[in-house]
């Protein structure tokens, strides 16, 4: 697997670079230059053509940092290899009025929620996005990243020397109410770093800001971002290509949260035995063993745990191998 890494700042502060993976970040970082007024926001970002070789997923995020409401959507304009062209959207994240819908004859290129699936060869891809927010946001500090996906196999992990542990606070879903305690493992995961970062909040409130509420969901990935950023924190997406990567991100001082998947015995000792999608953070590393909180354990006392690193490489890497990265402003 190969990813490219499309970025945009406004008011960026130096320590951002550590939390940025520069050998993904394409060409350099671009300035973001809102266009519009009142409350409405636009900017257009294109895909450079190299980053469309192979493509198979597109995966974009906005994080602002604000306690304003706001919301945002993004809008894929592409033209395939062969001449078709059309518009697709995603599903409006946050506090968005009104719902572009695309173009429901876009064929090449599918919408699931948060991210985009590309099934033909594309010639031109540009982002739009719109965002509404009841302050002007021209003075806030703004990340915008885009994670493309192209074809390739996740090399094998190296052996990991050494030993390196973030002290994250636990925090099990299984303990919060019954009614949602099985499918809020994202923002569960997001309030365990909001503790890190010094940014505590009530988990419940963090829950409900994380709801998608187009879908119901509490586990698509910018929406769980979008509810960070409203508490403190900036972030982004990223389809993490190999486990070195991830490994930099612990030792430059951002455990991050990794999105699994896996079958009954790929991963042993999992706080549940098969999933079919299950947020956890990622701490630390200590021989050829990964250092989780994995909120799916039973009592907080047993969510900090280990996994073999092969074993979560394959259900992280070779799977979605979506990370969400958080960090302080």
């Amino acid at each position: 697997m190969t990813t490219h890494l499309l970025i945009a700042t406004q008011h960026q502060a130096s320590h951002w670079n550590t939390a940025l993976p520069s050998a993904l970040v394409l060409d350099h970082v671009d300035q973001i230059t809102w266009r519009g007024r009142r409350d409405q926001w636009t900017w257009h970002q294109s895909v450079p053509v190299e980053a469309l070789r192979g493509l198979r997923e597109v995966l974009p995020c906005l994080s602002l940092h604000t306690e304003a409401l706001w919301g945002y959507q993004c809008t894929l304009e592409y033209e395939t290899t062969d001449g078709a062209r059309a518009r697709c959207a995603l599903a409006p994240m946050g506090n968005f009025t009104g719902d572009d819908k695309g173009d429901y004859n876009a064929q090449s290129v599918r919408a699931d929620v948060d991210i985009w699936r590309v099934e033909a060869p594309l010639k031109r891809a540009v982002l739009h996005w719109h965002v509404q927010c009841a302050h002007p946001i021209a003075d806030l500090p703004a990340l915008l990243s885009v994670s493309l996906r192209a074809d390739g196999p996740s090399p094998a992990p190296a052996l990991t020397q050494g030993h390196f542990a973030h002290d994250v606070p636990a925090r099990s879903q299984m303990q919060l109410r019954s009614d949602i305690a099985n499918r809020v493992c994202s923002p569960t995961s997001v309030s365990m770093l909001l503790d890190f970062y010094g940014k505590s909040v009530d988990v419940y409130d963090i829950i409900e800001e994380a709801r998608h509420r187009p879908s119901g969901l509490y586990g698509v990935w910018p929406a769980n971002v979008h509810a960070a950023s409203g508490r403190g924190l900036m972030g982004y997406l990223l389809h993490v290509p190999r486990w070195e990567v991830a490994r930099g991100l612990l030792d430059a001082g951002h455990p991050l949260i990794a999105s699994v998947r896996y079958a009954e015995g790929e991963l042993r000792d999992g706080a549940v035995r098969r999933t079919n999608g299950h947020l956890l953070v990622v701490r630390g590393y200590e021989g050829n063993r990964v250092l989780v909180n994995d909120p799916a354990a039973a009592r907080d006392d047993e969510v900090s745990r280990t996994y073999d690193l092969g074993e979560f490489c394959t259900v992280w890497l070779e799977r979605s191998a979506v990370g969400y990265v958080l960090f302080a402003p």
